[in-house]
């Protein structure tokens, strides 16, 4: 992450609420500017818990049975006592050592991942849970759950998915909380078996206390449209009001496929590369 404090006092003043893996979180400041939390750690917060890549791989043929998908991450099948096929349940190995996955992020530790139907069946619910699992050397912990809603007055598959108890704790201890609950909706792709060309769009809300123990809360007021095989969202808009500051919007862009967002508080808007 780019160490956003370079940047000047009236864009930590007017940004530091929003943006999200600070370096040098002890270094003094005044007190009008907030040191710690900064775009970049909501923005990572609400992206390691999107699991995309955990539920792709426990929705494909190949997830249906155990395996070892690259060298350091290793899907085992937990088989019924019943030998009923479903439910499904699945751990996620990424072992003891860090990992390096796509996008170079780095992983280790256990997911488990519980599935009680094939996920595009209606009322199908997938519940994923964390064992000493690190993305990035952050610890992760929470619960993710996803419902299956059937088809929408669109026509199109969707789901609703909430996030509860979520934490993510940093090496040097400080810890952001996050909870929310968003819906998604099926806009591309469908018409093949392959996820690679599957687009989604998402809306929903939530809510958490940042790295400097204050509450804030999420809402997304553009839906967010989330490309398979990118990391972040290729547009949509998120706004992120936090107890005492000025209201903070991130802004995804006009669908490329990158890591840049702008940032914009009253009047102060700033490119920010995750």
């Amino acid at each position: 992450m780019k160490d956003l404090r370079k940047l000047s006092v009236l864009f930590l003043v007017a940004a530091g609420l929003f943006m999200f893996n600070s370096c040098n979180k002890d270094e003094a400041v005044t007190e009008n500017v907030i040191a710690k939390t900064t775009a970049t750690d909501y923005i990572n917060m609400i992206n390691s818990f999107s699991l995309s890549t955990v539920e792709e791989i426990t929705s494909s043929d190949d997830g249906l049975k155990s395996a070892t998908i690259v060298d350091c991450l290793t899907v085992t099948i937990h088989e019924n006592e019943d030998g009923e096929f479903w439910p499904r349940n699945w751990t996620l190995d990424y072992g003891t050592e860090n990992c390096e996955c796509f996008l170079g992020n780095n992983k280790r530790g256990k997911i488990h991942v519980s599935l009680t139907d094939w996920w595009k069946n209606e009322g199908s619910f997938r519940e994923i849970t964390f064992e000493d699992f690190y993305m990035n050397d952050n610890k992760m912990e929470g619960v993710k759950t996803t419902l299956n809603t059937g088809l929408n007055e669109n026509g199109n598959l969707s789901f609703t998915k909430n996030v509860a108890d979520a934490k993510l704790t940093y090496a040097d201890g400080g810890e952001i909380t996050w909870a929310c609950e968003k819906y998604s909706e099926q806009v591309g792709g469908a018409e093949t078996i392959l996820f690679a060309d599957d687009v989604w769009s998402v809306t929903g809300a939530g809510a958490g206390v940042n790295l400097d123990g204050k509450n804030y809360t999420m809402a997304i007021t553009t839906a967010l449209i989330y490309n398979n095989g990118c990391f972040y969202p290729v547009s949509g808009i998120v706004e992120i009001a936090t107890e005492g500051e000025d209201l903070k919007v991130i802004n995804y862009g006009d669908g490329e496929c990158d890591n840049v967002v702008t940032v914009t508080v009253g009047d102060v808007t700033e490119t920010v590369e995750l």
